[in-house]
């Protein structure tokens, strides 16, 4: 059974990511759904653990296990890890932007520092977004990987519960009309770590690398995003920096972490 934890906090945000998460595993076999919900010294923990019950009613409609958890403590995200780790989960699903600050601050900032904890894969829901499936599958990549790692073991679970057609998106402005000798090679050695899914490669040659990943999301109708740091040499410096919100907060589609 895998287990998937998806942290609530009553907002539209972390609600409208439950529903994503109980949609897009409704109908499989050993998927147990953790309800997290981390409340402060002082909240109403009778209403909250009464509302936490009515959403694994209507979440239990989409078939499945569905279980609670209502955990107090100093830090959230230590919180979230420390149980993550414990019931060895097979990814966090959490919500990104809301409307009002509380849920800017719950769904924007904390969603991003959990992706860093490198507990297990972060599936990162923007505003509103809906499942609709998941048929189109986008990494980014470097296209510097030689062998089997935990991501691609990772990354493999997520592809054979989906079977998506997947692309795999470079984007180099040095790029010219034909591929270097390196480029070829290292296409070819990560076709191979991926043949069974059948992957399609395209290179871009643009400057502005998240202008190029929104344009070929919008062309090739993506449905998830898959970013990883033995895909990109510069991901754990997305994690500090401005691209990080770029990259995911201008996302129209969900978004995958995954670390090593």
């Amino acid at each position: 059974m895998i287990t998937i934890i998806v942290p609530l906090d009553f907002s539209v945000t972390s609600l409208n990511a439950a529903y994503y998460a109980a949609n897009m595993y409704k109908g499989k076999e050993g998927v147990r759904l953790i309800l997290f919900h981390f409340y402060n010294e002082g909240d109403d923990i009778v209403t909250a653990g009464n509302f936490l019950s009515s959403i694994k009613t209507e979440l239990e409609t989409f078939g499945g296990t569905i279980e609670t958890v209502l955990e107090s403590g100093d830090n959230f995200i230590d919180s979230l890890a420390a149980i993550a780790q414990h019931m060895t989960a097979y990814m966090i699903v959490m919500g990104l932007t809301g409307k009002t600050p509380k849920e800017q601050r719950f769904a924007g900032s904390n969603t991003l520092k959990i992706s860093e904890k490198e507990i297990c894969p972060v599936l990162i829901i923007p505003e509103e977004v809906k499942f609709n499936g998941i048929t189109n599958v986008l990494i980014t990549s470097e296209l510097k990987t030689e062998e089997e790692t935990p991501t691609h073991i990772a990354l493999k679970r997520v592809l054979d519960d989906f079977k998506p057609q997947l692309h795999i998106l470079n984007v180099d402005p040095e790029h010219y009309i034909q591929l270097t000798t390196e480029f070829k090679e290292e296409r070819d050695k990560m076709a191979a770590l991926l043949s069974e899914y059948r992957p399609e490669f395209y290179f871009m040659r643009l400057y502005d690398f998240h202008e190029s990943v929104e344009l070929f999301t919008q062309d090739k109708n993506i449905d998830l995003i898959i970013i990883a740091p033995r895909y990109h040499s510069f991901f754990e410096r997305l994690f500090k920096t401005q691209h990080t919100k770029k990259l995911i907060y201008q996302s129209k589609v969900p978004v995958l972490t995954i670390h090593e």
